[in-house]
């Protein structure tokens, strides 16, 4: 464990964190460190997300994400700790050494193995049932009525599911010796009174691909009208269905292309659009558009073109897709195909240009919803006015992009012919309510954090940081410390942040950040990691740096305070004024002795 724990630290070494984050995210210089739109919570109209290579991590100011190289690709790419880290090993071209697997982890590593073999045969399992066997004819006829080739049924390699309870079952235990459990665990087959049988039967399959192009689960579709209509594969080690899209195996040549991804709902809508030349299709998978599936597209995409079915449900879908897209960056539109028109449908009389064609003229997402409450509600009445605007300020804030905002408060104000003011205030109350930090420009004051912007006390913040961070990198309290007893701390964090390393060494605990992130409570570990990235490299001198320098500063408050009480007295208690101008002088000696 140790060696490979050394390992880990090596590899961050290694590891130029800025062309690492800046292969994700454009990163501009910025002083010591390089800033960027937050990848995690953009866009933004001012960069928030700092990269400090030095220091090997980074933070965002606006979220407050944090974390080292293994962080980052952890959560851009959805992986675990240890992909990650292998990840990362071949991006610094270092050899990963040998660590001893858990039981538990090579459990799950081979159930993973197994799944991924017993889909990949399903998948041709169902391929060749519905392309030589007698019972596939029907299914063959279906695809047919949808107009689908047989270069498209071999590119989407799409299935028939026997109609038979146990047909899969059967010629998977007996000719493949595959047991039964591990078919339940794949979810093609179930068990109940002591029976098993297969999910899927007399359904037309539509195979789920991941990234790699490996089949991971599937969907079966009914040729007639029963139900349910759709029956999909269950999530497993190998299968999220929060994390992929339908298609995005096919489509991703073109998405990285085009820069564009075309978001539909259904499996037919995306496979007629592929027919037909609009290779950059996906579809979700049963659920509605996710952050993952957000974050995915923005690797490969700078914009997403939702295509849904526009009645009520379709508009619900788009205005949550807003929210996520703006959250990740992510430019949307929204097309338009007329009166209950589909894309399947659509491109099956109108073909493919005619399609690329409405994509063109795809409205701004965020111009389609406010279109769309418009003909929802009342914008006359009271009532209709509150609707409006705070579905409009769910989305318009969570982009955090404050152009944006402001802009678009200037059109709904000449739209809904309402004062501008009004709407702006209506906005701040919003945004103060669900912790928004987008700025809103307004006519009225604004409630702002008080800042306070006396140079003394921005000198004293730095001492102070520097201090605190000579202790977090050093892992000691320096010698006289203790002099800092009186000082009063210019940040509140940075006062409770030393009382912290005070208790823990005289508890013998050790001062490492690690440990110290155990202490505090969940609210201040973005603020640790803020002081972190704000703070200089510290000196080697830190009594004559940080601790008189941060002394003298706060006797020279005492002296102000002492002298103004001094002549507050002089004619009222002379004694008393005395008493006050000899701790002056007092005061004035030790402040002298610091110089």
């Amino acid at each position: 464990m140790a060696a490979f724990n050394e390992f880990i630290q090596q590899l961050k070494e290694n590891i130029n964190l800025a062309d690492l984050i800046g292969s994700y995210v454009p990163l501009k210089k910025h002083g010591r460190y390089y800033m960027a739109s937050c990848p995690f919570h953009g866009p933004e109209r001012t960069p928030s997300f700092a990269v400090s290579p030095d220091k090997g991590f980074y933070y965002c100011f606006g979220c407050h994400e944090s974390g080292d190289a293994i962080t980052f690709v952890e959560k851009m790419d959805h992986l675990t700790f240890m992909e990650a880290v292998r990840r990362l090993a071949d991006y610094a071209h270092m050899d990963m050494p040998e660590r001893e697997e858990s039981p538990e982890e090579k459990r799950r590593a081979a159930m993973a193995r197994e799944l991924q073999s017993v889909t990949e045969l399903a998948g041709s399992y169902f391929h060749s049932c519905l392309t030589r066997t007698q019972m596939g004819k029907a299914g063959l006829a279906y695809f047919d009525k949808r107009h689908l080739s047989m270069e498209t049924i071999e590119k989407f390699k799409l299935g028939f599911a026997p109609p038979d309870w146990q047909k899969l079952y059967r010629d998977f235990t007996t000719k493949k010796k595959i047991g039964g459990d591990l078919l339940v665990e794949a979810g093609l087959c179930a068990h109940k009174n002591g029976r098993y049988y297969d999910v899927f039967r007399n359904r037309c399959m539509f195979p789920i691909w991941n990234l790699s192009g490996k089949i991971v689960a599937f969907g079966g579709r009914v040729m007639d009208d029963s139900k349910p209509k759709y029956l999909n594969s269950p999530e497993s080690p190998i299968f999220n269905k929060r994390r992929l899209l339908f298609a995005i195996y096919q489509a991703l040549p073109a998405i990285k292309a085009k820069k564009q991804a075309i978001m539909v709902e259904g499996y037919m809508d995306a496979i007629s659009l592929h027919a037909h030349g609009v290779t950059n299709a996906v579809a979700s998978l049963g659920t509605a558009f996710t952050i993952e599936q957000a974050r995915l597209l923005k690797k490969y995409a700078d914009e997403v073109v939702f295509s849904y079915d526009m009645d009520a449900a379709g508009q619900n879908a788009t205005k949550r897709a807003l929210e996520i897209a703006g959250s990740v960056g992510l430019k949307l539109r929204v097309v338009h195909l007329g009166e209950g028109k589909d894309p399947d449908e659509f491109v099956n009389l109108h073909g493919g240009d005619a399609y690329l064609e409405a994509v063109k003229q795809a409205e701004p997402a965020m111009d389609f919803l406010f279109h769309s409450l418009l003909k929802q509600y009342d914008s006359t009445t009271l009532d209709g006015q509150h609707h409006i605007l705070d579905d409009m300020f769910s989305v318009l804030l969570s982009t955090g992009d404050a152009f944006q905002l402001n802009a678009f408060i200037k059109k709904m104000a000449r739209a809904m012919h309402m004062d501008e003011g009004m709407i702006r205030s209506e906005a701040l109350i919003y945004a103060r309510k669900n912790k928004s930090n987008v700025y809103i420009s307004q006519n009225m004051p604004v409630e702002k954090e008080e800042l306070d912007l006396n140079p003394l006390k921005k000198r004293q913040r730095l001492l102070e940081a520097g201090f605190l961070n000579y202790c977090l990198i050093y892992h000691m309290l320096p010698d006289g410390y203790e002099e800092l007893d009186r000082y009063q701390f210019a940040d509140e964090f940075h006062g409770r942040l030393f009382a912290l390393l005070k208790d823990m060494k005289a508890k013998n605990m050790p001062l490492t950040e690690e440990a110290v992130e155990g202490q505090l409570p969940r609210e201040d570990i973005s603020r640790l990691a803020k002081l972190r990235m704000e703070g200089e490299q510290p000196g080697s001198v830190p009594r004559e740096e940080y601790i008189w320098p941060m002394k003298k500063i706060y006797l020279q408050e005492e002296y102000r305070i002492h002298t103004k009480k001094a002549q507050e007295l002089i004619s009222s208690d002379p004694a008393k004024a005395r008493e006050e101008q000899l701790l002056c002088i007092q005061l004035s000696k030790e402040i002298l002795a610091l110089k």
